[in-house]
């Protein structure tokens, strides 16, 4: 395909995607893509431009600004920058589609991702199945993580498993290590599901039932199709995770400062990438398969 077949390609999937949340009520919604403060997912790696601004790597906390003022179902489409290795499944610009639901749990958001993809790739109609990483890391790796709430009781059971991995990692380095290592490779391939029981320390913003977080990821055919939560409404435990992630100047202050005076009404909300599903629509192995233009990598 040449740039412009893909470009149409892009163009349908789009004008679906928006028909999609129109017909359910959603109003969209733009919001800047510089800012002076960014993400502290410690597993996004932020873009830093001139000036103190980063290139946003989701719309995320603009748009629970709108449902602190009042939104009840919203969602984007927007350009998204991480500062990943380019890959078949990675660029450091992207288009994400996200969305929330006020007054609605993660199973109505679950179900949104399920409807979405079935109709757009015309296969996996739901509901889908989840799979759980507490019992996965229990069978493959016989590590209890209730039991290893700490780095050094972590690392010791990672090792005595026969994985290779640096003393120096943090939890979250030596989760990802035995997942990436020991896990992901074993997940199914030939269907979509959820895979859900994420940890705390991996709960991003994330509401938290003890040490399991309300986290879930929508896998489709092997491939993180969606990542999304139960919203935390504490303000307290939000500036907690972001002040143990980063530099004070690094945070956004002005949503810490509306989740304390306003609130942040009970609300879920998930963020998708766009080039991943076009890619699965299309039947390829490499989201540069489908850009119309991949600068930063040469298509296969």
């Amino acid at each position: 395909m040449n740039p412009w077949e893909r470009t149409k390609l892009w163009s349908e999937l789009l004008s679906q995607v928006r028909s999609f949340f129109l017909k359910r009520g959603f109003t969209e919604v733009v919001t800047p893509v510089l800012a002076p403060w960014h993400n502290l997912d410690p597993n996004i790696k932020p873009i830093k431009v001139e000036n103190g601004l980063y290139l946003q790597a989701s719309p995320e906390f603009f748009m629970k600004k709108l449902l602190i003022f009042g939104a009840k179902r919203i969602f984007q489409i927007a350009h998204a920058f991480r500062d990943d290795p380019v890959d078949d499944l990675h660029t450091k610009e992207f288009l994400i589609l996200e969305w929330y639901r006020v007054g609605e749990d993660i199973r109505a958001i679950k179900r949104d991702v399920e409807d979405l993809v079935s109709e757009v790739l015309g296969r996996y109609p739901p509901p889908w199945d989840s799979i759980s990483l507490r019992e996965l890391f229990k069978e493959r790796l016989d590590i209890n993580l209730e039991e290893a709430k700490d780095k050094e009781t972590l690392l010791r059971k990672i090792k005595k498993a026969g994985l290779k991995v640096k003393d120096s990692y943090s939890w979250e380095e030596l989760f990802e290590a035995a997942f990436l290592n020991e896990i992901d490779p074993y997940l199914p391939k030939d269907r979509a599901f959820w895979l859900v029981d994420y940890p705390y320390p991996l709960a991003a913003s994330s509401k938290c039932d003890g040490f399991w977080s309300t986290r879930c990821e929508a896998y489709v055919e092997g491939v993180e199709l969606a990542n999304g939560y139960v919203e935390l409404d504490d303000p307290e435990e939000q500036k907690k995770r972001w002040i143990s992630r980063g530099r004070e100047s690094e945070i956004d202050w002005e949503y810490l400062e509306l989740l304390e005076s306003k609130g942040l009404p009970p609300s879920s909300g998930i963020a998708l990438g766009l080039e991943r599903l076009l890619m699965l629509k299309c039947r390829k192995s490499s989201i540069h398969e489908i850009l119309p233009f991949s600068p930063l990598t040469k298509r296969g």
